[in-house]
C-alpha cells in the first residue's frame, strides 16, 4: 500500500461534495459553509474567503509515530493533539474544540489512561479547542497498539483560509523554524504547534500568502505536495540558506520530517525574518518548470540540483 497513490484515488471519487463544501479532501483541513449559519463574505480561497468551519481529523499509531520505550503516556497525549492542531495552523485557523478517540491495549491501566487523556486535554485547553466528546475502546489483543485519533474544529478568519495550493511562479518559499532531526532529538514528542504564529503571518502578509503546509513528512516531499496541479511550477531552495537544527546537514533538514513547521508560497516582497519570535526564513522560491520531465522540488547544493521531490516518510507497506 502507498500512501500517496491511494489518497489520489479517494481524492478523485470525492469530487461534487456540493457547494457547502468550500475545501474538500487534499488540503491540511476541510471547510465548510452550511446553508443557513452566517459567516463575513470575501473572495477565494487563499484570498480572504471569510468565514467558515474547518475539520481535521489525525491519527497517531504506536510503531509508527511513537515508541512506548522512548515516549511516556503525556508526550504521546501531548503529540496526538498537537498533530491534529497543526493542520489547524496550517489554514491559519482558530481552534474551537476537539474530539477524541482511541483503541488502548486491554494492559493498560485505568491511571495510564487518565495519564493520556490529561495531556491530550491541558495541550487542547492551551490552543483553545477545549475536548467536547468521542469515543473510547480497548482491545481484545494482548499485542494491539496504542491508537489515538483525534478530530479538531477551527474556525477561518475574516481573512479566510490558506490552501496548502495556489503558489505561484515568482513566489518566495519560507519556512519558520528550524528542520531536521526531529525523531532523533524527540522533539517531534514535544513541539508547539504554530498557530499563534500562523495568524499573525496572515495578518501580516494578507493576499500575498498565496499557500502554505504544515511539514509533517519532511520538505521535499511536503513542498510537492503543494505542486500538485500545477506542473507547470518548480520549487528550488537553496541549501545554504536551510535553517537546520544543530548536528543536522540540509539532506536530513530536507527529508526527516516530523518538525511540524511552517512552509509558505509567499508574493515577493518585505518579508517579516521572525513571527511571534520564531524565525522564518526565506529558502527558496517558484518558478517555471523547464519542462514536465524536471523534478517539481530541486534543492541546489555547492552548483549541483539535487530531486528531492520523494524526499521526506511516507505511508508505505
Amino acid at each position: 500500500m502507498h500512501e500517496r497513490e491511494l489518497l489520489r484515488r479517494i481524492f478523485d471519487v470525492s469530487a461534487g461534495l456540493g457547494p457547502e463544501v468550500v475545501i474538500g479532501p487534499g488540503d491540511d483541513m476541510a471547510m465548510l459553509r452550511p446553508a443557513g449559519w452566517s459567516f463575513s463574505h470575501g473572495g477565494a480561497v487563499g484570498e480572504g474567503c471569510g468565514g467558515g468551519v474547518l475539520l481535521a481529523v489525525d491519527q497517531l499509531i504506536e510503531g509508527v509515530h511513537f515508541s512506548r520505550t522512548t515516549a511516556s503516556l503525556s508526550q504521546v497525549g501531548h503529540k496526538a493533539m498537537a498533530r491534529c492542531l497543526s493542520d489547524v495552523a496550517a489554514m491559519a485557523g482558530k481552534p474551537r474544540a476537539s474530539l477524541v478517540s482511541a483503541v488502548l491495549p486491554p494492559s493498560m491501566s485505568d491511571d495510564d489512561a487518565m495519564e493520556l487523556f490529561d495531556a491530550m486535554r491541558a495541550t487542547a485547553d492551551m490552543f483553545h479547542a477545549p475536548i467536547v466528546g468521542g469515543d473510547l475502546a480497548a482491545h481484545r489483543s494482548q499485542d494491539h497498539p496504542l491508537t489515538c485519533s483525534i478530530t479538531v474544529m477551527a474556525e477561518a478568519t475574516d481573512r479566510g483560509a490558506v490552501s496548502r495550493f495556489g503558489a505561484r511562479a515568482g513566489d518566495l518559499v519560507c519556512v519558520t523554524g528550524s528542520l531536521g532531526g526531529s525523531l532523533d532529538s524527540g522533539r517531534h514528542l514535544d513541539f508547539q504547534p504554530r498557530i499563534g504564529e500562523s495568524i499573525m503571518l496572515h495578518a501580516i502578509l494578507s493576499s500575498r500568502l498565496h499557500s502554505m503546509i504544515d511539514l509533517s513528512d519532511g520538505l521535499g516531499i511536503d513542498a510537492a505536495r503543494m505542486l500538485e496541479g500545477a506542473d507547470g511550477l518548480q520549487v528550488r531552495i537553496d541549501a545554504g540558506v536551510l535553517p537546520c537544527h544543530d548536528g543536522v546537514d540540509w539532506k536530513a533538514a530536507v527529508s526527516d520530517g516530523e518538525d511540524y513547521e511552517l512552509l509558505c508560497m509567499v508574493a515577493p516582497g518585505d518579508i517579516p525574518t521572525s513571527i511571534v519570535e520564531c524565525p522564518l526564513t526565506v529558502i527558496g522560491e517558484i518558478v517555471d518548470r523547464p519542462s514536465l520531465e524536471m523534478p517539481p522540488v530541486v534543492v541546489s547544493s555547492g552548483g549541483v540540483e539535487h530531486d528531492v521531490s520523494s524526499s521526506g516518510w511516507e505511508h508505505q507497506g
